[in-house]
Protein backbone atom coordinates (compact mmCIF):
# COMPACT_ATOMS: atom_id res chain seq x y z
CA UNK A 1 0.00 0.00 0.00
CA UNK A 2 2.90 2.13 0.62
CA UNK A 3 4.50 2.07 -2.56
CA UNK A 4 1.43 2.60 -4.08
CA UNK A 5 0.88 5.55 -2.34
CA UNK A 6 4.45 6.33 -3.32
CA UNK A 7 4.36 6.13 -7.12
CA UNK A 8 0.94 7.82 -7.13
CA UNK A 9 2.68 10.48 -5.72
CA UNK A 10 5.36 10.25 -7.54
CA UNK A 11 3.65 10.52 -10.67
CA UNK A 12 1.85 13.44 -9.49
CA UNK A 13 5.08 15.29 -8.73
CA UNK A 14 6.30 14.68 -11.75
CA UNK A 15 3.45 15.44 -14.09
CA UNK A 16 2.81 18.80 -11.76
CA UNK A 17 6.99 19.54 -12.76
CA UNK A 18 6.31 18.93 -16.02
CA UNK A 19 3.51 21.42 -16.55
CA UNK A 20 5.28 23.73 -14.52
CA UNK A 21 7.74 23.78 -17.01
CA UNK A 22 5.80 23.53 -20.45
CA UNK A 23 4.75 27.44 -20.50
CA UNK A 24 8.54 28.10 -20.10
CA UNK A 25 9.63 25.68 -23.00
CA UNK A 26 6.94 27.29 -25.60
CA UNK A 27 7.22 31.02 -25.20
CA UNK A 28 8.66 32.58 -27.93
CA UNK A 29 12.29 33.69 -27.40
CA UNK A 30 11.87 37.69 -27.84
CA UNK A 31 12.80 38.96 -31.19
CA UNK A 32 13.38 42.63 -32.26
CA UNK A 33 10.66 43.37 -34.74
CA UNK A 34 12.26 43.65 -38.34
CA UNK A 35 14.25 46.41 -39.15
CA UNK A 36 13.34 46.50 -42.99
CA UNK A 37 9.98 44.96 -44.53
CA UNK A 38 10.64 41.70 -46.15
CA UNK A 39 8.44 43.15 -49.38
CA UNK A 40 11.40 44.99 -50.29
CA UNK A 41 13.98 42.36 -50.92
CA UNK A 42 12.05 41.30 -54.04
CA UNK A 43 12.56 45.05 -55.42
CA UNK A 44 16.35 45.30 -54.28
CA UNK A 45 16.92 42.10 -55.94
CA UNK A 46 15.08 43.00 -59.36
CA UNK A 47 16.18 46.56 -59.12
CA UNK A 48 20.37 45.54 -58.42
CA UNK A 49 20.25 43.50 -61.54
CA UNK A 50 19.02 46.14 -63.34
CA UNK A 51 22.38 47.83 -62.28
CA UNK A 52 24.12 45.18 -62.64
CA UNK A 53 23.62 44.69 -66.27
CA UNK A 54 23.47 48.48 -67.06
CA UNK A 55 25.73 50.16 -69.44
CA UNK A 56 28.34 52.64 -67.27
CA UNK A 57 26.21 56.07 -67.23
CA UNK A 58 23.14 54.11 -66.58
CA UNK A 59 24.64 52.53 -63.46
CA UNK A 60 25.55 56.07 -62.41
CA UNK A 61 22.17 57.21 -62.44
CA UNK A 62 20.96 54.59 -60.87
CA UNK A 63 23.26 54.70 -57.86
CA UNK A 64 22.55 58.40 -57.52
CA UNK A 65 18.58 57.44 -57.13
CA UNK A 66 19.23 54.93 -54.72
CA UNK A 67 21.12 57.05 -52.78
CA UNK A 68 18.36 59.35 -52.57
CA UNK A 69 15.65 56.74 -52.02
CA UNK A 70 16.86 54.30 -49.87
CA UNK A 71 20.61 55.94 -48.78
CA UNK A 72 20.93 52.55 -45.83
CA UNK A 73 19.60 49.71 -47.70
CA UNK A 74 19.87 49.59 -51.55
CA UNK A 75 22.59 52.25 -52.27
CA UNK A 76 25.05 50.34 -50.44
CA UNK A 77 24.17 46.96 -52.12
CA UNK A 78 24.88 48.90 -55.52
CA UNK A 79 27.77 49.66 -54.16
CA UNK A 80 28.68 46.34 -53.57
CA UNK A 81 27.78 44.61 -56.49
CA UNK A 82 30.92 43.20 -58.33
CA UNK A 83 33.15 45.41 -60.00
CA UNK A 84 33.32 47.56 -57.27
CA UNK A 85 36.08 49.14 -55.69
CA UNK A 86 37.29 48.36 -52.26
CA UNK A 87 36.34 51.29 -50.67
CA UNK A 88 32.95 51.24 -52.37
CA UNK A 89 32.60 48.08 -50.78
CA UNK A 90 34.02 49.04 -47.13
CA UNK A 91 31.88 52.37 -47.44
CA UNK A 92 28.66 49.88 -48.12
CA UNK A 93 29.62 47.39 -45.58
CA UNK A 94 30.22 50.81 -43.15
CA UNK A 95 26.46 52.40 -43.83
CA UNK A 96 24.88 48.54 -43.49
CA UNK A 97 26.67 47.72 -40.48
CA UNK A 98 25.38 51.52 -39.05
CA UNK A 99 21.57 49.76 -38.97
CA UNK A 100 22.29 46.17 -38.60
CA UNK A 101 19.94 44.51 -36.93
CA UNK A 102 21.67 41.89 -34.41
CA UNK A 103 18.22 39.64 -33.72
CA UNK A 104 16.84 39.32 -37.27
CA UNK A 105 14.07 36.83 -36.37
CA UNK A 106 12.72 34.05 -38.84
CA UNK A 107 10.60 35.79 -40.19
CA UNK A 108 12.58 38.87 -41.17
CA UNK A 109 14.20 37.43 -44.38
CA UNK A 110 15.22 41.11 -45.30
CA UNK A 111 17.29 41.64 -42.34
CA UNK A 112 18.83 38.40 -42.83
CA UNK A 113 19.92 38.64 -46.41
CA UNK A 114 21.57 41.83 -45.05
CA UNK A 115 23.37 40.41 -42.64
CA UNK A 116 24.26 37.61 -44.86
CA UNK A 117 25.51 40.45 -47.23
CA UNK A 118 27.59 42.00 -44.67
CA UNK A 119 29.49 38.90 -44.26
CA UNK A 120 29.89 38.57 -47.58
CA UNK A 121 31.14 42.05 -48.17
CA UNK A 122 33.53 41.53 -44.90
CA UNK A 123 35.00 38.10 -46.49
CA UNK A 124 35.36 40.00 -50.14
CA UNK A 125 37.39 42.62 -47.98
CA UNK A 126 39.74 40.64 -46.00
CA UNK A 127 40.43 38.68 -49.63
CA UNK A 128 41.07 41.82 -51.57
CA UNK A 129 43.12 43.15 -48.41
CA UNK A 130 45.38 39.97 -48.52
CA UNK A 131 45.53 39.97 -52.75
CA UNK A 132 47.10 43.53 -51.80
CA UNK A 133 49.38 42.52 -49.90
CA UNK A 134 50.42 39.56 -51.79
CA UNK A 135 50.69 42.00 -55.08
CA UNK A 136 53.28 44.67 -52.90
CA UNK A 137 55.22 41.24 -52.27
CA UNK A 138 55.17 39.98 -55.47
CA UNK A 139 56.41 43.81 -56.57
CA UNK A 140 58.99 43.49 -53.77
CA UNK A 141 60.72 40.23 -54.85
CA UNK A 142 60.50 41.48 -58.73
CA UNK A 143 62.61 44.63 -57.70
CA UNK A 144 65.19 42.57 -55.67
CA UNK A 145 64.98 40.08 -58.65
CA UNK A 146 65.69 42.82 -60.86
CA UNK A 147 68.19 44.30 -58.75
CA UNK A 148 70.18 41.26 -58.33
CA UNK A 149 70.38 40.62 -62.19
CA UNK A 150 71.64 44.24 -62.55
CA UNK A 151 74.28 43.31 -59.78
CA UNK A 152 75.35 40.05 -62.11
CA UNK A 153 75.21 42.16 -65.61
CA UNK A 154 77.43 44.75 -63.36
CA UNK A 155 79.78 42.10 -62.08
CA UNK A 156 79.94 39.65 -65.52
CA UNK A 157 80.95 43.53 -67.11
CA UNK A 158 84.09 43.69 -64.84
CA UNK A 159 84.96 40.38 -65.40
CA UNK A 160 84.86 40.54 -69.03
CA UNK A 161 87.16 44.04 -68.88
CA UNK A 162 89.72 42.42 -67.02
Amino acid sequence: MLSRAIAAFSATFLLAGCQSILPLATTPATEQPCLIDNNQLRDWLKYEHRFISSTLNDKQQLLIDAEARQPTTLYPLLLSTPGQSPQHVARALDILAAQRSPNAGADCSADQYLQLRMRQLQQQLNTLQQLQTLELGNQELKRQVDALTDLERQITRQREEH
